[in-house]
């Protein structure tokens, strides 16, 4: 599974949840599982056994541009 494919099937809420715009089958390490469109994913609340939100949240993290002052 390719992070794009990731990226472009689930849009991130302000709150933390995850909500999936285009069906996808995702390949976790505890196992295959297919997410709908419409599926609202919430942080610390379990989608067929795993916390699919914080896992996302740690595959789609995006690493910090450098601070000004780091650079100096």
């Amino acid at each position: 599974m390719a992070e794009r494919n990731v990226r472009e099937a689930f849009w991130r809420n302000e709150d933390g949840s995850w909500i999936c715009i285009d069906p996808i089958t995702l390949e976790h390490p505890k196992g295959r599982m297919q997410v709908s469109p419409g599926t609202t994913l919430t942080p610390g609340v379990p989608f067929m056994g795993i916390d699919l939100a914080k896992w996302l949240d740690e595959q789609l993290k995006t690493p910090s541009p450098p601070s000004a002052e780091s650079q100096l």
